[in-house]
């Protein structure tokens, strides 16, 4: 059996805000054997991991008994300083400023540090930023760089893989895979499990940060000799932005679902009177606040559209908004119809799904991204409330493959709308028919999978 290497920062038992990329490295490492690959996954020690990332000991499990995991450390020496000089000041470090980004395609997440304000900064103030940023390029990460390159070289030594698989965010993780490009003569790719340097969720840095993000980004792309993207919308960025590079190098790997995860899946049996159940689960936070959703349901409410003593709303996982989220919901006269949970196993969180009628994805302010969840959704089957722009990549593969219906985040006349029409079909027993269940086929992740090996196979044609 040919050999893989796969470097990948998050990996079990991260769970939590790291749980989406934790997951699509998980689901490669079971699933590549059955087409001729044995992956080798370079990752971090469990205690290596940031406080703000969960431990979720029932993913440890799932990690296929024969798999070869190479766990390394990471040097934190930036964090040590930070935490002295808090020590000395008589409070603690700050988290980093940019643990939300890992969020972008999770399925839950964890309380993490505010993204900074827009305030005027001072010299001194900017001057800190400044060297903080340096010291984090191309992300917190860096300090695995080393570490990671000397086990990937002796899991070389050891194992002679025929091909690198590095997956980012963290991004650090594909400055690891180039380096062993570079230094194996191996074939790489790197997959992007969102953007880069062009993702709206990106967090303010210094201008210097951002040119030399842009350089390694740039450097990464030409060094791939593939360079995977998770959505369409993003293999065309790519294509537009390095038009230089061949066509061919860029393609798309959507996310999946595996349906061994649901298999095991129990839902408890609600013996209540019934409710229209609407939920999410996942980390709000940023662009991903639940306000314009909210007022769309308070717009049913006050037009009769919707019974609110059959209807429940329920936002499972942590919030981390501008503004605190339950007084909002008392605030808004929604305390009797919107149930706020927080952070739960994946496990236990597919089963809430699993209970409720209709599944609810944020996604606003992005075209080209499509959140992991919606996979887990599509997993679930059952109809789904999209709030994103209705000409982005998750809108697209949602009415391309009628899996509910959309509403423009924008207008919360629009969600409502599509709110109304949702219930009025649970109302009368036909949500069946506002979704097609054979599409979730496609995006069964042995499939997703599949189409990986095939392009290593491809890409190690006469390497061997």
């Amino acid at each position: 059996m040919r050999r893989v290497l796969i470097v990948a920062y998050l990996f079990p038992p991260v769970g939590g805000l790291g749980v989406a990329g934790s997951q699509r490295v998980l689901k490669f490492a079971k699933y590549l054997p059955s087409y001729g690959w044995q992956p080798i996954v370079l990752t971090v020690k469990e205690r290596s991991y940031e406080s703000y990332f969960s431990i979720d000991p029932s993913l440890v499990k799932k990690i296929p008994a024969d798999a070869i995991v190479i766990r390394t450390t990471v040097f934190r020496w930036l964090t040590r300083v930070l935490e002295l000089k808090g020590r000395l000041q008589g409070r603690k470090a700050p988290p980093s400023r940019d643990a939300s980004a890992y969020s972008d395609t999770s399925s839950d997440g964890a309380a993490v540090s505010p993204v900074p304000s827009d305030a005027p900064r001072s010299v001194y103030q900017r001057l800190k930023d400044g060297i903080t940023d340096l010291c984090e390029i191309p992300d917190e990460e860096m300090g695995w760089i080393v570490p990671a390159v000397i086990g990937g070289l002796r899991a070389f030594r050891r194992y002679r893989y025929e091909a690198i698989v590095a997956t980012g965010r963290p991004w650090t993780a594909l400055v690891v895979g180039v380096l062993l490009h570079c230094l194996t003569g191996k074939p790489l790719l790197v997959d992007f499990r969102d953007p880069w340097t062009t993702n709206p969720f990106r967090l303010r840095y210094s201008p210097m940060r951002n040119q030399i993000e842009t350089w390694l980004e740039r450097w990464v792309i030409r060094r791939a000799t593939a360079v995977v993207a998770n959505t369409s919308e993003l293999q065309t960025e790519f294509r537009e932005r390095f038009h230089a590079e061949p066509g061919e190098k860029f393609v798309t790997l959507l996310n999946g679902f595996d349906p061994d995860d649901f298999a095991e899946v129990q839902p408890k049996a609600d013996t209540a009177a019934p409710l229209c159940t609407i939920a999410h689960t996942g980390f709000l936070y940023g662009k991903r606040d639940p306000k314009m959703f909210l007022e769309a349901v308070r717009l049913c409410l006050s037009r009769s559209l919707v019974d609110r003593r059959k209807l429940r709303i329920l936002l499972v996982g942590a919030a981390e908004l501008p503004y605190n989220l339950s007084d909002y919901v008392e605030e808004a006269g929604l305390s009797d119809v919107v149930e706020l949970h927080g952070h739960l196993p994946y496990r236990e969180s597919l089963s809430c799904l699993y209970r409720s009628d209709v599944l609810l994805l944020l996604q606003p302010g992005t075209k080209t991204q499509v959140p992991s969840k919606l996979f887990d959704y599509i997993g679930v089957g059952k109809p789904i409330l999209a709030v994103s722009p209705l000409d982005g990549a998750t809108a697209r593969l949602m009415r391309h493959h009628r899996l509910g219906v959309v509403a423009d985040p924008d207008r919360h006349e629009d969600i409502a709308e599509c709110l109304a029409a949702l219930y009025k079909a649970w109302d009368i027993g036909a949500l069946d028919s506002m979704i097609d269940r054979t599409a979730c086929r496609a995006f069964d992740v042995r499939q997703v999978t599949g189409r990986l090996a095939e392009k290593l196979s491809m890409l190690t044609v006469g390497k061997q």
